[in-house]
């Protein structure tokens, strides 16, 4: 699904590279977590990996195809980002038609992109609020809506920026429901989490970056230790 080779990133006007050589092979299904201190780089990978910046150096492939070449409207059936601040990706003034963005674009019309739109707002428990705008909803919802707009158009790979923030526990319950269809689905999944127990319960691989490099990979349990350490 994706393969990173001898990937580098280096800010503008800063001294050393935040993502430095860095190889990295994602098989399509996996769900593979990324861990590390703040300022390791996870945030700039997860950038990367989703065309959003272009490397300074080494390149990102998904699925074969060289992102540094792929238009957005390109990338976009190809994967979907969850950003760590929903409201930095919502821009509709009613949850339906944040929905019905994607959708939209990919030609859906009629009854077909009214059905998937009321299939998206009933597994997102959104229903009651289709009318509203996102901004009005508090923090789980207006995070589930970002979800929504993810579920409705469900992209073969998921890069995910702290996915169970803002999320209370019966909030976390519906999204939850929503990675579970995603994995009968086969979506391949990458989330930034420093919630270990998130992790160990969903993600069976876990990297470690350290200074723009890849510090540990393998086994949750190996990584993590178990809940109590």
């Amino acid at each position: 699904m994706l393969t990173i080779e001898s990937l580098e990133y280096q800010w503008p006007g800063v001294a050393q590279p935040i993502i430095n050589g860095l190889d990295l092979t994602i098989e399509a299904g996996e769900w593979v977590a990324l861990i590390g201190d703040n300022g390791a780089g996870k945030s700039t990978l997860l950038r990367l990996m989703a065309g959003l910046l272009k490397p300074t150096g080494g390149k990102v492939l998904l699925q074969g195809q060289n992102l540094a070449f792929l238009k957005a409207a390109q990338r976009a059936p190809l994967l979907g980002v969850l950003f760590q601040e929903a409201e930095r990706q919502i821009f509709c003034s009613r949850v339906r038609d944040e929905i019905a963005f994607g959708l939209r674009h990919r030609g859906m019309r009629g009854d077909m992109l009214a059905q998937r739109i009321a299939q998206t707002l009933a597994l997102c428990e959104l229903t009651d609020v289709a009318d509203a705008h996102p901004l009005d909803l508090h923090a789980g919802q207006r995070r589930m809506v970002a979800v929504a707009s993810l579920a409705a158009v469900a992209p073969p790979l998921l890069l995910l920026d702290e996915p169970s923030r803002d999320f209370d526990s019966d909030w976390l319950a519906v999204f939850t429901r929503w990675l579970a269809v995603c994995r009968v689905q086969g979506t391949t999944v990458l989330a930034i989490s420093h919630d270990y127990d998130f992790v160990r319960e969903h993600f069976p691989r876990v990297i470690r970056l350290a200074e723009g490099v890849i510090a540990e990979d393998g086994e949750a349990g190996r990584i993590l230790g178990s809940p109590d350490v």
